[in-house]
Parts: structure tokens; C-alpha cells; sequence
């Protein structure tokens, strides 16, 4: 009890208190989910390796089937540079164990740390927001990650406010569908490290709202369009305590 509350602390800590580049954690709280229909859908290979993989694999991607954007939540504002995610569908991820961890998160906190969690089923990509003149720098600590599907969950049923949603303000959490965890990436001669190993993020099943919003954004694919259709999930800060096999 006391190392999770220990845990729970430190993750609090970090979040109010600068800390040096080097030791920065992930650089945003909540994240609501979108899910999209891009004007240059991308079909792109590249090879990933997340904390479970032995070695990098080969990994067939496309979309982005869904854009993640910054909220405030829980008295929580937007911190900035902004961060923003585009979601990939992995093609054919294959079948995976059943793997049990121990995560700790900003809804959640040291309480029903245990998630259960099966395949990779999105790539999540750093991207920005183009508006007007330059986009915003890609904030430190925002790496790529795999969307690990969260098996056996309850629901919270907990009602939260999200500022300046697309959908509306009050909305109502549901269970928890993925854990996304940090993963290095090589595409073509690029590589990107996973910076903090143990940053991650839970997603949560949010009470689901049609919208008709149109946002520009670059990722390491290039330019594209996207048409928002829903706003669906919740994004929320994590850190990974422990792994075990099942």
C-alpha cells in the first residue's frame, strides 16, 4: 500500500514541478480521442519495439483512424507546446499473450492498479496542429506508442468535465480499452527512442458524440486533412509500475 501511495506521489510531484529536460515526463495530462477520416489515408510499413517485443518487428500500418488532442480535465490545464497523437491501425497485429500490469493513473490513482491487456491494436504518432504560420514544436517526452488492448475491465461510471471538448463538457467515463505504452520506431533511415519506458497512457471508453470538425495536421507521414466523425475516448496520463505474464 505504502509503495503504491509512494508512487502515486511521485506522479504527482512530477506533474506540478518543473523538472530538467532530461528527466521530463509525459507532456500532457488528458487527450480526447476523435475518431477521423483522413482526405490521404496512408497504407506505410515500419518496425516497432515496445517493451514486450523481443526484437523489432515489421509492422504494416494505416489510418490515422483516430487524432488525439489536448484537454483540460480535473482542474488539470493544457499544458504547452501542445501535444497531439495521431492513431494508426496495426494491419494483422497476430495474437498476443495475456499480460497482467500494474499501471497508475490520473483517474484511477493508487487504487485498481491491475489491467490485463492482450494485442497491439494502434500505433500512436506524435503529430501538430497546423493553423496559421509554423506548427508548434512536438513536445518533449511524447513518443510513439502501441495501444494495448485492455481485456476484462469493469466500467467506472464516473462523470467527468472535459473544457473545451469537442462534444460536450459533462460527459461520463466507461471502462478502460487500451494501455499505451512507450515504443522505438525505425522508418526508413529515422529512429525514435522511447525516452521515458515507463510513461504511458490509459484510455478510457467515453460517452460517445457525433461531431463535424475538420482539423490539418503533420506527422512523419506528411501532410493530411482530417475529418473528425466522433469524439469517443479519453486519454490519460499513466505510469507503468509493473509487467507480468499471465
Amino acid at each position: 500500500m505504502m509503495t503504491g501511495l509512494r508512487s502515486f506521489a511521485l506522479l504527482f510531484l512530477a506533474s506540478v514541478i518543473p523538472s530538467p529536460l532530461g528527466l521530463a515526463h509525459t507532456p500532457v495530462d488528458f487527450l480526447e480521442v476523435l475518431s477521423v477520416v483522413p482526405a490521404r489515408p496512408i497504407e506505410h510499413a515500419v518496425e516497432l519495439k515496445s517493451t514486450f517485443d523481443e526484437s523489432k518487428v515489421q509492422t504494416m500500418l494505416v489510418g490515422p483512424k483516430m487524432f488525439a488532442r489536448p484537454v483540460e480535465c480535473m482542474a488539470r490545464s493544457v499544458k504547452k507546446p501542445h501535444a497531439y497523437l495521431n492513431w494508426f491501425k496495426i494491419v494483422d497485429p497476430g495474437s498476443e499473450p495475456v499480460r497482467a500490469v500494474e499501471v497508475l493513473d490520473l483517474v484511477r490513482g493508487s487504487s485498481n492498479k491491475l489491467l490485463k491487456i492482450q494485442t497491439a491494436e494502434y500505433l500512436l504518432s506524435p503529430s501538430q496542429l497546423i493553423t496559421t504560420g509554423s506548427p508548434d514544436s512536438i513536445p518533449h517526452g511524447l513518443d510513439n506508442y502501441k495501444a494495448y488492448r485492455v481485456v476484462g475491465a469493469s466500467s467506472l461510471d464516473r462523470q467527468i468535465n472535459l473544457t473545451e471538448s469537442f462534444g460536450p463538457e459533462v460527459r461520463r467515463l466507461g471502462k478502460p480499452l487500451f494501455v499505451c505504452l512507450p515504443t522505438q520506431e525505425w522508418h526508413h533511415e529515422d529512429y525514435s527512442a522511447a525516452s521515458h519506458p515507463n510513461d504511458c497512457f490509459v484510455v478510457y471508453e467515453l460517452d460517445a458524440h457525433r461531431v463535424t470538425e475538420s482539423v490539418s495536421t503533420i506527422d512523419q507521414f506528411g501532410l493530411n486533412e482530417l475529418q473528425a466523425t466522433k469524439t469517443q475516448w479519453l486519454c490519460v496520463r499513466a505510469a507503468l509500475l509493473r509487467k507480468t505474464a499471465e
